[in-house]
């Protein structure tokens, strides 16, 4: 049997789904991100809990949410229909608290959906009404997520949104299984050959490949499946130093694409669109 349970840690509010061993963890006031997820005996995900509990700090850990853009705005800025709005790094969800929308549990799985409406303060940057639900679901060793983008407003509704998993790699040659064959290394900008491993020490920029889903080594005896849909056309890769992660992060488009206009997603009023990734460990074959 699965279940829901909530607990205070530090002053915040979580969510824990639970079953058959596993758990997921979501904190709906830090962008309504997942912060812990545990499958197959391992602990998927890095945290940094002081970024976690500091709300002046970009969390460094679980996976942000990214919407409704993913990637850096040169000077946080871009135009749409002729005016210039701003807008920070990876977007509007990450950095405000989300409302718990429902819950469920049963024999099979755990679920719980949280909601991000637009606000005066967001059509500032952003203008059009809109609502992004998500659905996070634990069930059978694998952790699903639904987006649902809503546009609520008269005219089509630009998106390109992505997640930022922070997962708990150590090894910085990277083992890939992709469609992909070469990638873009914005450390020196210029496009590569994919050969299978991916050899990230010492980049201070990410990498990006064409394709959602990949398979990674988690370690020595167990492979990270991404399962993403069609909406994500990109994979981008990023460490930080020597810090015991890699980011594996399934991207929509491309950095800039509300300015370039490549990859965006139109939401047609009253029409919406729903994203799904979904994540596991396998063990090596």
């Amino acid at each position: 049997m699965y279940s829901i349970e909530e607990f205070d840690r530090q002053g915040m509010h979580f969510f824990r789904l639970k079953g058959e061993g596993a758990f997921v963890e979501v904190c709906p006031e830090r962008g309504g991100m997942i912060t812990a997820i545990h499958i197959a005996d391992e602990d998927l995900l890095y945290m940094n809990e002081e970024t976690l509990f500091n709300l002046d700090k970009n969390v460094r850990g679980g996976i942000p949410v990214l919407f409704p853009i993913a990637g850096q705005l040169r000077g946080k800025q871009y135009e749409w229909e002729g005016q210039v709005y701003q807008m920070a790094n990876h977007g509007l969800a990450r950095t405000r608290p989300l409302e718990v929308a429902g819950q469920s549990c049963g024999t099979d799985h755990a679920e719980i959906t949280l909601v991000f409406h637009s606000t005066p303060e967001t059509r500032v940057s952003y203008p059009f009404d809109f609502e992004m639900q998500l659905t996070y679901c634990l069930a059978g060793g694998k952790v699903t997520i639904l987006q649902k983008a809503t546009n609520r407003s008269v005219d089509s509704m630009p998106i390109c949104p992505g997640f930022h998993p922070y997962f708990a790699i150590r090894d910085k040659a990277l083992e890939l299984e992709t469609a992909a064959t070469t990638y873009f290394d914005y450390n020196g900008h210029k496009e590569k050959l994919l050969t299978g491993k991916l050899e990230m020490a010492g980049l201070k920029e990410s990498v990006i490949f064409e394709g959602g889903s990949v398979k990674a080594a988690f370690h020595a005896t167990k492979d990270l499946a991404i399962e993403a849909d069609e909406h994500f056309r990109y994979t981008v890769v990023w460490v930080e130093g020597g810090a015991p992660f890699v980011c594996i992060e399934p991207w929509v488009a491309k950095n800039e694409a509300r300015n370039t206009k490549e990859g965006l997603i139109l939401v047609k009023p009253d029409k919406p669109i729903v994203l799904e990734v979904n994540f596991y460990l396998e063990n090596k074959s």
